[in-house]
Formats: C-alpha cells, sequence, structure tokens
C-alpha cells in the first residue's frame, strides 16, 4: 500500500520576524494548523511573517483558501506577509486559481473521446476520514507510477485530491463511510471517477463563490481537467463526480501495455 507523505511545519525567528515552513502535502486535513497558528503569531505579536513553501510538494484548494485567510487577517492586523514560492506544479497552482474570484461552473461533457479498451483499472474503497484525500494522492502516484510526466502526474494527483476532498467533506450524513475511488488508463487518456453514498448535488445550480468563502475544488476540475461531470449511482442513492485528462504518449509504448483490473481496499 502506497505511503501517504507528512504534513511539517516549523516556525523560527529571523532578523525582521517570524518565519513559518512549510514541508510535505497542505490539504484540507492539514490547512487548519497553518491558519491557527499564524493566527497565534499575531497574537503574539508578531509584525512581519514570512511564508516559506520551498518544501511544500502539494497544495489544494483548502490549502490555497488558507492562504488567502492568513492575507486577510494579515491585512486587518497590520502584519506584513511574504510568501516565498516554489517553483513547478505548487506554483502553478497558486497561479491558476487566483486568476477569477467568482466562476460560473458548465461541465465538459459534449465532445467525450471515443470508446476504446482500457489499458488498466484501479478501484479502491477509501475510508471516509480527512486523511482519504492524503491516502488517494499516495494511490494514485502508485498506480500511475512512471506512464506521464512529472507535469502530468501533479495535475491528475491534484484533481483527484480535490474530488475526494469534496466527497469526505460534503457528501453528507447517511453518505456511508467510505469513498469509492476508480482509476482508468487509456492509450492517451486517464479517467478518475469518486463516487460516495450521498445525494450529491446539481451542478447547474451551484452559485459563484468568492474566493475568500472557498468553492475552488470544482474551479480547479474545471480549469484543468480535459472534461468532467457527474452521474448519479443506482436506485438506492449515489453520487459520481469524474473527470478525464489527456496526455500525449509514444505509440511504440501503447502496443506494449495489456489490459489489468485490480479491486482493493485501502485503509484511511
Amino acid at each position: 500500500m502506497a505511503s501517504v507523505p507528512n504534513f511539517r511545519l516549523d516556525t523560527a525567528s529571523t532578523g525582521s520576524g517570524i518565519a513559518m515552513k512549510l514541508a510535505g502535502e497542505l490539504d484540507s486535513a492539514t490547512c487548519g494548523d497553518l491558519i491557527q497558528r499564524f493566527e497565534q503569531l499575531v497574537a503574539d505579536g508578531a509584525r512581519e511573517v514570512v511564508l516559506d513553501l520551498d518544501e511544500l510538494t502539494f497544495i489544494d484548494s483548502a490549502g490555497l483558501r488558507a492562504i488567502i485567510v492568513i492575507e486577510r487577517v494579515a491585512g486587518e492586523a497590520g502584519v506584513a506577509v511574504t510568501i516565498s514560492s516554489p517553483s513547478g506544479p505548487v506554483a502553478d497552482l497558486l497561479q491558476v486559481t487566483g486568476i477569477r474570484e467568482h466562476v460560473t461552473l458548465t461541465p465538459r461533457i459534449d465532445d467525450p473521446p471515443p470508446a476504446e479498451p482500457f489499458i488498466e483499472r484501479v478501484d479502491l474503497e477509501l475510508v471516509r476520514t480527512p486523511a482519504a484525500p492524503a491516502r488517494a494522492r499516495a494511490e494514485l502516484r502508485e498506480a500511475l507510477a512512471e506512464q506521464l510526466d512529472e507535469t502530468a502526474r501533479a495535475t491528475l494527483t491534484l484533481l483527484t485530491s480535490e474530488l475526494v476532498t469534496n466527497a469526505v467533506i460534503h457528501s453528507g450524513l447517511g453518505a456511508g463511510e467510505t469513498v469509492g475511488l476508480r482509476i482508468t488508463t487509456y492509450a492517451g487518456r486517464v479517467r478518475i471517477e469518486v463516487s460516495d453514498g450521498g445525494t450529491g448535488f446539481d451542478v447547474g445550480a451551484l452559485p459563484s463563490r468568492p474566493r475568500d468563502f472557498g468553492g475552488h475544488g470544482l474551479v480547479v476540475v474545471e480549469g484543468l481537467s480535459s472534461r468532467w461531470g457527474t452521474t448519479r449511482t443506482g436506485a438506492d442513492g449515489g453520487f459520481c463526480v469524474w473527470f478525464e485528462f489527456d496526455f500525449s504518449v509514444d505509440a511504440r509504448e501503447q502496443a506494449a501495455e495489456q489490459p489489468a483490473e485490480s479491486s482493493v481496499a485501502a485503509e484511511g
């Protein structure tokens, strides 16, 4: 079973203020820690704070919202905040998700790819706890291994984490104790399906949200996936959000792939 990376937050005094050094993965399960620690620094009289993200390997929309909240709190308290931003996927996400403060979500399902046999399929059952998104990221990285380049793998990891986070937080009472994750690989395409036993939502009825109050998860899926949508699953209820991500492959590698299917239960 894939291991789950740890999140670490260290603070240290500098010549001009306080440095908060983040390492590992900042997501819905760990962002509360960051906000609380920052608010405590403000209460203790800090006037300058540096958020050092150089060792942060992953950030989701909840982590992004935590940074927005910190900027707002700092502005109200007159505290100067500087963000030391990393390069790569984390920096890209900070830029991409800050573009719009209000959005209208429209699933792109009008032009699906042609039907074709899948190369590999993995079905997972994740315990519905705050650790589920981190477990999903670890399992996805292990399942894809060297099939994709770093940028494509980082995008898929982020989008999958967003959907699992939504299922954990928003699926509601009576939705069951697990979240389903299906990873299906095709030649040049990966399809991710995240399901739960909740009643789901109507995409057309979702309001636009100011960025201060979150709502970035589906915005990220909207912006970075090739297509996405929702389905109702079964007569007894259940809801699935899916997305597909297209990528380029070497035709010689496609011929060497053989279909495979597995089904496992992942512990939270």
